[in-house]
């Protein structure tokens, strides 16, 4: 009987473990840009760094680390919490999030974990600013890349 329960303490504590790992995340979208013109996936409240909250277009989360939690996983979880990610790091990184135009793509990339909304950001890529419609891309482009 001991070594059941042993077994199953074991295997809730690995379980809960899974959950509370740290995760590699990227967040892609746009700052204070209007779903009409985005369509995001979702709109999120986010916090950068100790600033005020403001809206982001969510158009893909993606957990580049391997394990159990999705980008959805994530995602799904923070939705009914405002501000739903807060982006905390190098305040050149954070900047250049808070800078960004509600036309530019946003690529962030950082660590989180299942339970929490702060996000550790360690890259920002930022697009060129978007001016009228884009071209739809060939499949050539989208998986060679020219």
């Amino acid at each position: 009987m001991r070594s059941i329960l042993a077994l199953v303490g074991l295997l809730a504590v690995g379980f809960g473990s899974l959950r509370n790992a740290q995760v590699q995340v990227r967040i892609e979208g746009y700052l204070e840009a209007s779903s009409e013109q985005v369509r995001p996936l979702r709109e999120v409240w986010v916090r950068i760094g100790t600033g005020e909250m403001r809206r982001f277009a969510l158009t893909d989360i993606v957990a580049l680390s391997s394990g159990r939690v999705s980008g959805t996983d994530l995602l799904e979880q923070r939705t009914p919490i405002r501000p739903s990610f807060v982006f905390a790091g190098d305040e050149r990184l954070l900047d250049r999030i808070a800078s960004s135009q509600p036309n530019q793509l946003l690529k962030i990339t950082g660590y989180t974990s299942f339970g929490s909304q702060w996000v550790l950001v360690t890259a920002v890529s930022r697009s060129a600013p978007i001016t009228g419609p884009t071209p739809t891309p060939t499949l050539r482009e989208r998986l060679l890349g020219f």
